[in-house]
């Protein structure tokens, strides 16, 4: 596997991710402000309250993580190293 080619891959899932955070990021926040402001955390099941704090935590991290692929962590560019190795995969498949 060329690991300067999945090294390229990954920086640009890491854009793709970027760009759908910052799609999403905004639109979770108002849901959960609205949740917050309308809703009695009292009256929701177990399941329900997991949901949104996993949201809430989500959106607190994902600031961090709006840097340049360079400047992540090891452990954060193996994230997308993931799918630039699926993505790898498929063209080298396709195309050799």
């Amino acid at each position: 596997m060329d690991d300067e080619t999945i090294e390229r891959l990954a920086c640009v899932e890491h854009l793709q991710w970027q760009e759908w955070a910052e799609s999403v990021g905004g639109d979770i926040g108002v849901l959960l402000e609205i949740i917050n402001d309308n809703v009695d955390l009292n009256d929701l099941d177990s399941s329900q309250l997991e949901v949104i704090e996993r949201n809430a935590r989500r959106v607190k991290n994902w600031p961090k993580l709006m840097v340049d692929y360079s400047q992540l962590s090891e452990e954060d560019k193996e994230k997308d190293r993931v799918y630039a190795r699926k993505v790898y995969e498929i063209c080298k498949n396709r195309f050799e």
